[in-house]
């Protein structure tokens, strides 16, 4: 009875293992890609498995904002210099400027926050942190960054670094769409019947705000009056939507060893009225997908002795498995989204990272119920978007703060320093061991002098002998 008992413990396990193991394999593909990546994936994988079908009847993913400048990078695309760095391109210019010493060290500074698209990230109170510079004195160098080359450096929003770039014509016809009609534009390009009308319901608004300053009696320029009229045509409104498009809305794209990353978020945090942020997925790619029944029907009737009835068999094994994983991609992202999100809600309000909670990631993974490696998976190469005003975009593991010293953040461990340095003599300024001494008497952080001389440096912050 005993080996009767083992023999069937054995046959069941095996034939879990025959069943789960493909859905695993299947996920551990999914989990490092965008929803595009996936969708992708998907759809060639429904061209070859007649049992995987489209669900052509959803919303049509592709029609993005994204489309309106057209990001994406052409096949022959190469940086222009590769050994060329957006930092050297930059600290040549500045070293030519006619500017004070302080000037200059604050701008070469302020240099380090530019993103790989050329963007400014995070605030100025963020910047100024661990500084010697106010953030005052680093707001009044960023009109300096953004007249450097290339154009549209140093913006903090797509609409600023197309606005920097048509400067020398703001009153244009293009100038006026990125100021006032930018979320308008994103439907207007193509040649749908859905972007004429669009395009058509654009040119009304221009005409009706034309006619409003004319009722009111305010003064339009030549150039408004020359662009914008009653009679302003589609060709014109066409024209215009494609001198926009041939404006750069990555200004460091052409610089350094490697292309520039494009960026395809799969979740959104949003604020509710209710003062909490909350994720969801940008686009859900489980409902495009589903097991096609009619050829499942047609396959249950056919003699199952057959290699092509089993060589279908086997197909729908295949499609089984990937629409499992595909919903099981989806639910462990958005569940890794969800508690990443739920647990920084202050850093989502205040914008410092300051208030960043410790979060590593093996504590995510316990709290959702995932393995550290599915949840490193996730959050590697993974950014989520958040939709405010300005919006702004961050990785998804920056949320993952590891816990450094005494369960502080490194930039914890930094501000607490900056703090002791700021109310230090000048006279006597603390050395490493005393600034040690202090965090474990002040704050209860037991640190050695060689984690202090550390976090000391990574804070831009003097030794003692030159702070006197």
């Amino acid at each position: 009875m005993e080996s009767i008992a083992t023999g069937a413990a054995l046959n069941t396990r095996l034939e879990t293992q025959a069943v789960l193991y493909p859905t695993l394999r299947q996920l551990v593909r999914l989990l490092p890609w965008d929803h595009k990546r996936v969708m992708g994936y998907l759809q060639e994988e429904a061209k070859s498995n007649p049992f995987v079908v489209e669900n052509n009847g959803a919303s049509d993913w592709s029609r993005s904002r994204e489309t309106l400048l057209a990001d994406t990078l052409p096949d022959w695309y190469t940086p222009l210099d590769p050994g060329l760095s957006l930092q050297d391109h930059l600290y040549g210019q500045i070293s030519a400027l006619s500017l004070s010493e302080r000037q200059r060290e604050t701008l070469l500074y302020l240099t380090q926050w530019l993103s790989n698209a050329g963007y400014l990230e995070a605030t100025a109170q963020t910047w100024a942190s661990g500084s010697p510079w106010s953030p005052g004195e680093l707001e009044a160098v960023v009109p300096l960054l953004q007249s450097l080359d290339p154009p549209g450096i140093g913006a903090r929003s797509l609409q600023e670094c197309l606005l920097l770039q048509l400067k020398d014509r703001p009153q244009s016809l293009p100038a006026l769409l990125v100021r006032d009609y930018l979320e308008e534009l994103a439907d207007c390009t193509g040649s749908s019947l859905e972007a004429k009308q669009s395009r058509e319901a654009l040119r009304q608004k221009l005409r009706e705000r034309c006619a409003q300053r004319n009722a009111c009696g305010g003064s339009l320029t030549s150039l408004w009056q020359s662009q914008v009229t009653p009679n302003l045509g589609e060709d014109a409104l066409v024209g215009a939507i494609r001198q926009i498009q041939a404006l750069e809305p990555r200004p460091a794209r052409n610089f350094g060893e490697s292309d520039a990353p494009i960026v395809t978020p799969d979740l959104k945090a949003e604020l509710l009225s209710s003062a909490f942020w909350q994720v969801s997925l940008i686009y859900e790619v489980e409902q495009r997908f589903c097991l096609n029944q009619e050829a499942i029907g047609l396959l249950t009737k056919q003699d199952r002795r057959t290699p092509d009835t089993q060589r279908l068999e086997s197909l729908l094994q295949n499609a089984q498995s990937l629409l499992t994983a595909l919903k099981q991609w989806q639910e462990n992202i958005l569940k890794v989204g969800q508690f990443l999100v739920e647990r920084q809600q202050t850093f989502f309000s205040s914008r410092d990272r300051l208030d960043l909670v410790p979060t590593p990631q093996q504590l995510v993974a316990q709290a959702v119920g995932l393995s550290n490696a599915t949840v490193s998976r996730i959050v590697r190469g993974r950014y989520l978007p958040i939709c405010e005003q300005p919006s702004r975009i961050v990785p998804l593991n920056s949320l993952c703060v590891p816990v450094r010293v005494g369960g502080r953040t490194p930039q914890q461990v930094q501000q607490l320093l900056v703090q002791l340095i700021q109310e230090e003599s000048s006279i006597a300024p603390y050395s490493d061991e005393k600034l040690a001494q202090l965090l474990r008497i002040r704050f209860g952080l037991p640190i050695a002098r060689r984690t202090v001389a550390k976090y000391r440096k990574l804070a831009g912050l003097k030794p003692a002998h030159n702070r006197k």
